[in-house]
């Protein structure tokens, strides 16, 4: 074969042909944010959601399980669903550890587009406002929209 024609093939054709099985990559950017819930129930926390790979679902589970030996941990993040997860292992980390800190143990959050849209039964409004401020510290990057409600 001439260098023409291999670069011919090169250029063209193959990329051509691996772009028609859906082998070609596309960027990490281009994958859009899935969702993710976060649930404490007593001494169960819930991850569920959407992670683009089973490691990236792998490092958000690691990263809650280094919060807290005392929780049994239940993952339900849906691996290789196309989308990533709406925010870094290290965050969601961040975010149940904010809940935990608190004493909560009837909390749900799910993140989805930037919001953090959670829910919680609380002991009083004072840690109602507690929980708040520390969810807010926890995810700077988070539009938070809460509904608490104290026993």
């Amino acid at each position: 074969m001439q260098l023409p024609q291999r670069v011919l093939l090169g250029a063209f054709v193959v990329p051509a042909l691996l772009a028609s099985l859906g082998v070609a990559s596309r960027p990490a950017e281009d994958i859009a944010p899935g969702h993710l819930v976060l649930a404490v129930r007593a001494s169960e926390i819930v991850l569920a959601g959407t992670a683009v790979s089973a490691v990236e679902r792998q490092e958000v589970v690691d990263a809650v399980r280094a919060l807290t030996a005392a929780h049994r941990i239940t993952d339900m993040i849906t691996p290789d669903a196309g989308e990533r997860l709406p925010v870094s292992p290290d965050a969601a980390a961040a975010l149940l550890g904010a809940v935990l800190d608190q004493g909560v143990t009837d909390f749900t959050g799910v993140v989805h587009q930037g919001r953090l849209t959670a829910s919680a039964r609380v002991a009083d409004p004072v840690r109602a406002g507690s929980l708040s401020d520390a969810l807010r510290q926890a995810a700077p990057g988070l539009r938070v929209d809460e509904d608490f409600t104290s026993d």
